[in-house]
């Protein structure tokens, strides 16, 4: 059966920075901080939808950051004692995508640089690095999918000794939908299936990112393939990270907005079994890559 798959018009996108004060002229803290033509575009936003900055109290915030999560605990602590959240929001037509997104990042991060705040990135529930615009990479902290705290730390939940035949891993993705595209989720994975499992994820998620730019209902291919090219993209890369046969996967509903991905009809085995027997090696050897993004010297586009 095909998936039908319906982009929004327009798309929100969030940001808070927890701190202590607030800056008292934004605007100038945009032109000192971002080269000429991003502070020109964040100038010509500020104060629209498209780009709208409030102060609130931070015990009293529409935003909840207690599940904020990041590199470095004191950023967590920081959180916990900023007094005051400065919120950052966008509501962007599908087709201003990356760039919306961009600007409303780097505004975000410009203010939390100038007040010594935490920035947290409320669709992924990310507290964000120190970042600068550049070209659109899906793997520079846009999307949300990470491996459950127990797997970081090198426990599986169903007892040492049983990551080979456990079922305890379940990964979902957050963020996609401020691209206008569904939320993604694997299940039922064997804790040393994991890494392989969130490959999946992410080059999934990078071939349906294109759809996101056009509005509308849109009927797709319920096994769509995935190449090294995908595996590339969503690091940023041009060069296949495989060379092999595509891989297809299955899309099944998972409720609204949210798709399931599954082993491939026609395989005669469970979801672990396709994972270990039927993907290549690349997928299961990279957690992390450095996204190979290029310093912007105008405003990104698509």
């Amino acid at each position: 059966m095909p998936v039908t798959i319906t982009v929004p018009e327009e798309t929100t996108a969030r940001f808070v920075v927890a701190a202590d004060r607030v800056p008292r002229d934004i605007p100038a803290v945009i032109r000192r901080a971002l080269p000429v033509p991003h502070a020109n575009a964040v100038a010509d936003r500020l104060g629209t939808p498209g780009l709208m900055i409030t102060v609130h109290p931070a015990d009293s915030a529409p935003w909840r950051l207690r599940h904020a999560a990041g590199v470095d605990p004191a950023d967590v602590a920081a959180i916990a004692r900023a007094t005051r959240h400065i919120g950052v929001t966008s509501v962007m037509p599908v087709d201003d995508l990356p760039l919306a997104l961009h600007l409303a990042r780097a505004t975000a991060l410009a203010i939390a640089e100038e007040v010594c705040g935490v920035p947290v990135d409320v669709d992924t529930d990310r507290i964000l690095p120190a970042l600068r615009p550049g070209d659109f990479v899906l793997a520079d902290e846009w999307l949300g999918a990470y491996l459950p705290p127990y797997r970081n730390g090198g426990l599986c939940e169903a007892g040492p000794g049983n990551g080979e035949s456990c079922a305890c891993v379940r990964l979902r993705s957050r963020g996609l939908r401020r691209f206008g595209i569904p939320e993604l989720e694997i299940n039922d994975v064997s804790c040393t299936l994991d890494v392989a499992a969130l490959n999946v994820l992410r080059t999934t998620a990078q071939r349906l990112l294109p759809l996101g730019r056009h509005p509308g209902r849109h009927t797709v291919s319920s096994e769509p393939a995935l190449t090294g090219t995908d595996f590339a993209a969503f690091w940023g890369g041009r060069k296949p990270m495989w060379d092999d046969a595509p891989v297809p996967v299955r899309l099944t509903e998972a409720g609204p907005g949210r798709l399931a991905i599954e082993q491939p009809s026609d395989f005669p085995g469970a979801l672990n079994d396709w994972l270990w027997d039927e993907l290549p090696m690349v997928l299961h050897q990279v957690l992390s890559c450095e996204p190979a993004r290029t310093p912007a010297t105008s405003p990104p586009g698509g």
